[in-house]
């Protein structure tokens, strides 16, 4: 295992401690704990990616250092530093994030095929999910207005960075499994595609994820039902409906200053 990668573990864990104990600046430490954490995870993603092309035969992704979870292998310039800057400077929301380069001709079965795109996003469905249930579980929610309710209580800063954690999951998750060429979405059902429909579609795939960003950033009615999608998951695991909110506003600690 990547020595990068625990580097990463134990400053998430050092930004959860001070979140939870009120150590230092509290919005600082929910950033340590937040974009830690988001990278973990995005290492679990693009390694799930690796191990399911590696279990479906290709035999090059242990040669390019895909299996070791060092982040370093799967940095892109443009996926994960250049936009991810821009996203968090305009909202908070550091997406997309890596990439590896995989053979899924490989795969001997359209199953696998669909698989080595399926593993990325299983990571963030996972942690989404463990994220939300812990919250549902043990985060300290008043009723707010009667609309809605917010964290507030005993280690309140650690829980409202642990309910925008679960927010950014679930974005992403929804995010990878829009089906456009170039996001994870599409090379599930890729393989199932008539071979004219993949080669017409073939263009789209360099440009996919921008088009993507593109509408959700510039396109009311398509961001209006992406934050409805996030939102709806949320409130159906029982999520607080400005922990997500609250959670930003810490985040974004340069803003308070």
């Amino acid at each position: 295992m990547s020595s990068v990668f625990l580097g990463i573990v134990a400053v998430t864990v050092t930004g959860a401690v001070a979140a939870w104990t009120g150590y230092g600046d509290a919005g600082f430490a929910v950033f340590v704990f937040v974009m830690g954490a988001y990278f973990v995870v995005l290492c679990l993603h693009e390694f799930g990616h690796a191990y399911a092309a590696h279990r479906a035969g290709d035999t090059g992704v242990a040669a390019r250092g895909y299996l070791d979870l060092n982040p370093l292998r799967y940095l892109n310039p443009v996926l994960s530093f250049l936009l991810p800057a821009l996203y968090l400077a305009w909202g908070g929301l550091p997406l997309p994030g890596g990439a590896v380069l995989v053979d899924r001709t490989a795969a001997r079965k359209r199953w696998q095929a669909s698989l080595i795109s399926a593993s990325g996003p299983l990571a963030n469905v996972v942690f989404a999910v463990l994220a939300m249930v812990a919250v549902a579980l043990w985060a300290p929610t008043v009723p707010i207005d009667g609309n809605g309710s917010a964290v507030f209580g005993s280690h309140q800063e650690f829980w409202q960075g642990v309910t925008f954690f679960a927010f950014l999951q679930v974005a992403v998750a929804l995010l990878n499994l829009i089906p456009v060429p170039g996001l994870d979405g599409y090379g599930i059902i890729e393989p199932y595609l008539k071979p004219e429909t993949r080669r017409g579609l073939e263009p789209i795939r360099p440009y996919g994820i921008l088009l993507v960003l593109l509408l959700l950033f510039f396109f009311q009615p398509v961001r209006d039902g992406f934050s409805h999608a996030i939102y709806s998951i949320l409130s159906a695991f029982g999520q607080p409906y400005y922990g997500a909110s609250q959670g930003q506003s810490l985040f974004m600690f340069w803003k308070s200053h």
